[in-house]
């Protein structure tokens, strides 16, 4: 009889995550759960990147990126 008990778990346990795996997928597929970004998400967006080019800007770090930008850049042209 213990295998009798092994076997009912395992197809109890195996009709649990069936029905898991539905649902999970039914959920990810419904397109009415999908409605995209906000306006506000990219506002956010577009300040972080302002400010990380503000602070590269203030900072005169540019002016040491582009010259070491440029210095790789002559040295694949040069091969």
């Amino acid at each position: 009889m213990p295998n009798d008990t092994i076997l009912k778990a395992a197809v109890d346990t195996q009709i649990a995550v069936s029905g898991w795996r539905d649902t999970v997928v039914r959920r990810m597929t419904d397109p009415s759960r999908s409605k995209g970004q906000t306006a506000f998400e990219y506002l956010g967006i577009i300040l972080v990147v302002v400010a990380i080019i503000g602070g590269i800007a203030a900072s005169g770090i540019g002016g040491d990126i582009k010259k070491k930008i440029s210095e790789q850049v002559d040295k694949v042209k040069a091969g």
